[in-house]
């Protein structure tokens, strides 16, 4: 049974490393934020984020994803207005900075798509070739091998928790060998 637990804790000690290694918007909400929520998807835990800037202002969404309770404590009505249509479950506090937090906001006011950088800084919009090569590389990324899935850091990490993994699995089975011959001592 402790096994289980210190295998969880070590899980969760590490979701705080994987998290900045997302590359963009859209990284960071699969990361943080698709667990509970949706772009144009119906209602998970929390709502669907479809629209949520023409919801609220930039500024307390900032707010809100940084610390919900602190904004729903100190009495803003938008707050706890969310917090109770949503069955008063609390938003985990996310360790984002105001930059990926709009970068977040960014991919969901595009209905959940990738947010490319425009190729040429002078036009005004992309044009049709940029837009299709964009899309294709999306495409890419989205149907590449098991190799191109993620980004060398990302291996990295998946090896280092599962190194972690390992050990503690190691340390308990050896914990739990002397546990059993301490035991086995003290009968004699």
């Amino acid at each position: 049974m402790k096994t289980k637990f210190l295998i969880l804790g070590a899980i969760l000690a590490t979701v705080p490393f994987t998290k900045s290694f997302a590359d963009d918007g859209g990284d960071l909400f699969k990361a943080n934020c698709g667990v509970c929520h949706t772009v144009g998807k119906g209602k998970l835990v929390g709502p669907d984020l479809k629209g949520v800037e023409t919801r609220h202002s930039e500024s307390w969404l900032l707010k809100w994803v940084k610390s919900s309770q602190t904004l729903v404590q100190s009495g803003d009505k938008e707050a706890i207005k969310l917090f109770t249509d949503n069955s008063s479950i609390p938003m985990p506090d996310q360790a984002l900075n105001e930059d990926q937090i709009k970068s977040v906001l960014a991919y969901i006011k595009t209905g959940g798509e990738p947010v490319m950088a425009a190729t040429n800084p002078v036009s005004t919009g992309p044009d049709a070739i940029t837009v299709a090569m964009q899309k294709s590389t999306v495409d890419k990324k989205d149907s590449g091998s098991l190799l191109t899935l993620f980004s060398f850091s990302e291996y990295l990490m998946m090896f280092l928790m599962g190194i972690l993994l390992i050990i503690i699995y190691i340390l308990s089975l050896s914990i739990k060998t002397l546990t059993e011959k301490v035991k086995e001592a003290n009968k004699a």
